[in-house]
């Protein structure tokens, strides 16, 4: 900078320009400081290697820990996910017109205890063997008469 100014810029100047340019924490140090520009040079060099190495030190445990919260985030991102698709698949299940009172167990015959046929003839039809047909049943009096 000395050599940009020219010997027009005073040393007071120089320092404000310089100073200007410093990241802050190097600045709060080197403001109070009454040495004269190459020995503040030199404090600065001092103080930005101190510096780098710690943030670079803690920018590294910040990563681990915020990779460590980003991990978790992901999880829970995708567990949202899982949960949303089963509801909707559950939504549109009791949606589709197929559930209980449409059910094929509903849309079925009932059988009759006080009806013409037997439990049996109700189940199994004209399969029904004649032996365990159980009275009263009508099925069982027409085939015994056929068989007389």
């Amino acid at each position: 900078m000395k050599s940009l100014g020219g010997t027009n810029i005073t040393d007071k100047v120089l320092r404000t320009l310089w100073l200007g340019k410093m990241p802050e924490s190097i600045k709060n140090i080197l403001v109070v400081s009454n040495e004269n520009l190459d020995n503040l040079s030199i404090m600065a060099d001092k103080i930005f290697e101190m510096n780098s190495t710690t943030e670079i030190y803690s920018a590294g445990a910040d990563n681990s820990v915020m990779n460590t919260v980003l991990d978790k985030i992901s999880n829970l991102e995708k567990q949202i996910s899982e949960l949303n698709v089963h509801r909707q698949s559950r939504r549109k299940y009791r949606h589709s017109g197929f559930n209980r009172s449409n059910s094929l167990s509903h849309s079925r015959k009932k059988y009759n205890s006080n009806g013409s046929y037997c439990y049996n003839y109700f189940k199994f039809g004209d399969k029904c063997h004649p032996n365990k047909c159980k009275s009263p049943c009508i099925w069982k009096a027409s085939e015994n008469s056929d068989q007389q």
